[in-house]
């Protein structure tokens, strides 16, 4: 039935909930600030904590399961969502206050029954705040499955865009979108939440409608058969778009009416999925009617195909949506969970996969779709590594925490089981899908796709231009097919009749014009490229004397591989264009697995060298020590992160200058990667020798500034080194080639420490004169050192960091040295937004403490 009307406001539609929607994923998967509390609105008295996450900022902080949460940021809290809306305004690793009440006589039990909060004096406790994604594994799926209504809808539209239809399939897609992907989601509270959870609800309002006028008019209008002149009798030519508004009206007046009497005095919202629970129930009450119809429609279909189609439209629409509306509207109405949602959207997915089997195959809504067997073959793999993933995750969330998921060897078996399973499973869907949708293929057709079929699993080469050029020939009747491989510029014969050449230059417009050609040419369908260039030509002629026929590029998108030549047939019939079709196939999936033994062939490469620089990074982080100790008066904190796997930078503690005394050095040393990991092991083990017998810093290093010269690898170290002062008041520091250490005053005032007149690096030249430098610092004070990549650290547009933004970030941050090393790392992260860093950095943060003893954890 054409519908004539512009359909652009249908497309704005589209693109809207499709924006929407996005929004909604972009919201879940964000990193967002977490304090580790789970609340229990149901509480009397406030807000109660129901459940701290081990290790959270809040069980560190000392919130336990029955504190009262009164307050936040010095605000009174009133509810979850202003709680949640306090924490989306602070960034992840901040501190955040917390106004608590404890009741008397809590033990850890959540059944007590709290005192009067009266009785109870409130205390105040900082929560550093963690990293929380709001978006789940069920979540995902949903989004998927939403991806996928919204993709088959839309592809319709684009079949059939006069069809009404179409029009309303494209509608119901993409309400299901909204519904799936806005509604069926967790509140995040930020500032979509509201529009994106409205938005999912309105969705839901319109779905049960939308839903039965689809099967009204799919895949014809019922108003065509015997119930027409009935209705028509009735309401005259007004019946049908008096029915179809009532059904677009009723669930906006059941929404309404939900709305008015959550309003009364003493009415509970009864909601499901955070949607009154009225609007699911009238989706439930919809369905049966709407797959009613569609059956009674079915029968009457005059053509066998279509009665076909409409049956598997039927079947997938009951098998997705009976378990999806039990799992959603029944259980959480009577049960009052919906712990279960999420397995209800699993059998949805038929929905979606039996609509595109039924429009693809008996092109229902005049849906004329061409298959080709790449794109099946594509799919089914995509289907069968589905599984694969799906194999996996099941047994991680079955065996999880039990001894058999302990063991080391059980889940390697397990995966490498699966592995050798993928390829026969693959090979296992194929067969059906070939017989299913091309049963009538000839035997070369089917060879042929056996042929490429194989390919995934014979990466050996060998076995490649075996097929293309011994056995090609037989199946197509040719005389003869020669493989070419590239070696550099030049294609080089790997099997073939010894009368063509050995090698020769492939000209690029010749190269170019095969690949704008679906990969396999004709002779004949050269003749531009003969005109346009004389080497190309040249070598068609020759090739053409040959007897050379086709000439067909072996290439992927990353990569060109080769080249095939193939002859005219040995008798008088020629290649038919189908045949040529199914070679080109042919030749794309050669060129896949000719690519795939190469790949596989550097991967191994590869691999070798990042197990070994792996192995080298272990090793290094292992020099690194676990705690940095001075003593019972100082307390510090230090981070060392290499650019690559493994680098130059490194920090340790060496005996320092009073008796049993320590000091910490920190260092980096010129290059990356190995060199520099090597030589910093060198010098690192220098200092630690020369420290044993010459406690001064100036002699030290002044002796490994000589021991380091005379290594000879023109390397330099830039050092620093601190110890404690005779009187433990201040520190004594000497640098050289390191950054001007920044001190940070009781009133957050930055000072920039003064450094010697000798401060070159060690090893650079052959010179003595190192002094040390001393400062005071006060209970409180901080003393930042750092490595040169902190302040050569990049911004994507290539703007350094720089000393005056560290400088800031220092003046903010909390007076400890782990919230100082814990800023830093945190600003870099921020201002290089991923960026890959340009040097290894080092950071240490130095205070005084009361405290007996400190130690740092490397961060």
């Amino acid at each position: 039935m054409p519908y004539r009307r512009p359909i652009s406001g249908l497309y704005a539609f589209g693109i809207l909930a499709f924006v929407l929607a996005a929004l909604s994923v972009l919201d879940m998967y964000l990193p967002r600030p977490y304090d580790g509390v789970i609340l229990d609105t149901d509480s009397p008295g406030g807000i109660r904590v129901r459940r701290v996450e081990t290790g959270s900022g809040a069980e560190i902080a000392g919130i336990r399961p029955g504190d009262l949460i009164l307050g936040m940021d010095r605000s009174l809290l009133n509810s979850p969502e202003q709680a949640a809306e306090t924490l989306n305004r602070y960034r992840i690793g901040e501190f955040v206050s917390y106004l608590v009440k404890r009741p008397r006589g809590l033990d850890g039990d959540l059944s007590f029954r709290l005192p009067d909060p009266a009785l109870d004096r409130p205390f105040e406790v900082e929560v550093e705040l963690g990293r929380r994604q709001i978006g789940t594994t069920g979540y995902l799926f949903a989004c998927l499955l939403g991806g996928g209504f919204f993709a088959i809808g839309f592809f319709v539209l684009k079949q059939q865009p006069a069809l009404r239809v179409s029009q309303v399939f494209f509608v119901l897609c993409t309400l299901f979108l909204l519904i799936l992907v806005c509604r069926l989601r967790p509140a995040s509270y930020s500032e979509i939440d509201n529009l994106v959870l409205s938005t999912g609800t309105a969705a839901l309002v319109l779905l049960p409608a939308s839903f039965l006028h689809l099967f009204l008019i799919f895949p014809r209008p019922i108003w065509d058969g015997r119930w027409g002149p009935r209705l028509a009798a009735l309401g005259g030519r007004w019946s049908w778009p008096l029915l179809l508004s009532s059904l677009y009206l009723l669930p906006v007046a059941v929404l309404a009416g939900s709305l008015w009497w959550t309003r009364q005095p003493g009415a509970a919202p009864r909601l499901i999925s955070g949607a009154p629970a009225a609007n699911w129930w009238l989706v439930a009450a919809f369905v049966p009617i709407g797959l009613g119809v569609l059956a009674a429609n079915a029968t009457r279909l005059p053509s066998r195909r279509e009665r076909r189609g409409a049956g598997w439209v039927l079947f997938g629409s009951l098998a997705g949506l009976g378990p999806f509306l039990l799992a959603a509207v029944v259980v959480p109405s009577f049960l009052e969970t919906e712990r279960f949602l999420n397995w209800g959207l699993v059998p949805l997915a038929l929905i979606p996969l039996t609509f595109s089997y039924a429009i693809i195959r008996f092109q229902l809504m005049n849906v004329r779709v061409i298959l080709r067997k790449s794109l099946l073959y594509t799919l089914t793999t995509a289907l069968v590594t589905g599984l694969y993933a799906l194999g996996i995750a099941s047994f991680n969330a079955v065996f999880r925490g039990t001894e058999l998921a302990a063991s080391p060897y059980f889940p390697l078996v397990f995966a490498l089981a699966i592995v050798l399973l993928f390829e026969p499973l693959r090979r296992s869907v194929q067969v059906p899908v070939d017989r299913f949708f091309f049963a009538d293929r000839t035997r070369l057709q089917r060879t042929l796709v056996e042929m490429g079929a194989a390919y995934a699993d014979r990466v050996d080469p060998a076995v490649v231009v075996h097929d293309l050029v011994r056995r090609l020939p037989d199946l197509l009747g040719l005389r003869f097919s020669a493989l070419y491989l590239f070696e550099d510029d030049d294609l080089v014969r790997a099997d073939g009749p010894a009368e063509l050449p050995d090698r020769f230059p492939l000209p690029a417009l010749l190269y170019r014009h095969l690949r704008g050609h679906r990969v396999l040419a004709r002779m004949h369908d050269l003749a531009s490229v003969r005109r346009q260039d004389a080497a190309a030509a040249q070598l068609l002629d020759d090739l053409a004397l040959a007897g050379v026929e086709g000439i067909g590029a072996l290439a992927t998108s990353r990569r060109r591989v080769g080249l095939v030549l193939l002859s005219g047939p040995n008798g008088q019939t020629p290649l038919e264009e189908e045949d040529w079709t199914l070679l080109r196939g042919l030749l794309n999936q050669a060129a896949i697995a000719l690519e795939t033994s190469i790949l596989l062939e550097e991967r191994a490469r590869q691999a070798e060298i990042e197990r070994d620089l792996e192995i080298a990074s272990a090793i290094q982080r292992s020099l690194l020590p676990d705690a940095v100790t001075l003593d019972a008066s100082w307390q510090v904190a230090a981070a060392c992160h290499p650019a690559r796997h493994i680098g130059g930078d490194f920090y340790a503690v060496i005996p320092g200058p009073a008796p049993a005394g320590k000091a910490v050095i920190y260092g980096d040393v010129s290059g990356k990667s190995v060199p520099g990991a090597l030589m910093m092991m060198a010098a690192k083990e220098v200092l630690h020798s020369l420290a044993l017998a010459n406690h001064d810093p100036n002699d030290l290093f002044d002796l490994a500034n000589a021991r380091l010269y005379e290594l000879g690898q023109r390397s330099f170290v830039s050092l620093g080194y601190l110890t404690p002062c005779r009187d433990g008041h201040g520190l004594r520091y000497l640098l050289a080639g390191q950054p001007q250490p920044l001190k940070r005053a009781l009133g957050g005032e930055i000072e920039t420490l003064p450094l010697a007149d000798h401060r070159l690096p060690l090893g650079a030249l052959r010179s003595k004169g190192y002094r040390s430098l001393e400062v005071g610092l006060q209970p409180g004070e901080i003393l930042l050192v750092y490595s040169d990549g902190v302040l050569d650290a990049r911004a994507p547009d290539g703007e350094f960091f720089g000393v005056q933004r560290l400088a800031e970030v220092l003046a903010a941050s909390a007076a400890e040295p782990e919230a100082v090393v814990a800023s830093v790392l945190a600003a870099l992260a921020d201002f290089t937004r991923g960026e890959e860093p340009y040097d290894d950095l080092t950071v240490l943060a130095l205070g005084r403490s009361r405290e007996e003893t400190t130690r740092t954890r490397p961060t």
